[in-house]
């Protein structure tokens, strides 16, 4: 059994265990590298290629930045998740059921629970990511 990491754009985005050599990515930014024997390559880690292939863990820099990217990235999409929806104008204009009521409470708790990401222990190496109610 073969240990195979996939590297899009100098990262590892999954590691495959395969007894047979994979095909190629479709992708021209994504390669399949053998890295059997690599036992501590870790999905999130650099890749890059000097003739032969290096991984490295990010670092602590690296990883708050991903985690701040992805942060706002899902904070705008519940933003235009609400615009779309207008629960709270509903509510501010006193018309909103109570569906509409509790939608935007669980909406205003997943957005707390995005903007305290970096109050989690094991921040940012490990983070437990709010799942969208909706």
């Amino acid at each position: 059994m073969s240990l195979y990491a996939l590297v899009e754009y100098n990262r590892v985005v999954q590691l495959k265990e395969s007894e047979v050599i994979l095909e190629p990515p479709a992708s021209p930014t994504s390669v399949w590298v053998d890295v059997t024997g690599s036992t501590d390559i870790r999905v999130g880690w650099s890749a890059t290629f000097n003739g032969v292939w290096t991984f490295s863990a990010p670092t602590e820099e690296e990883l708050r930045n991903e985690a701040e990217q992805q942060k706002w990235q899902l904070l705008n999409g519940a933003a235009n998740w609400l615009l779309m929806n207008s629960l709270q104008f509903k509510v501010d204009v006193g018309v909103a059921t109570s569906d509409d009521q509790a939608r935007l409470l669980a909406h205003k708790q997943y957005c707390i629970a995005l903007s305290d990401i970096d109050q989690q222990s094991g921040y940012p190496a490990n983070i437990a990511w709010p799942v969208a109610p909706y």
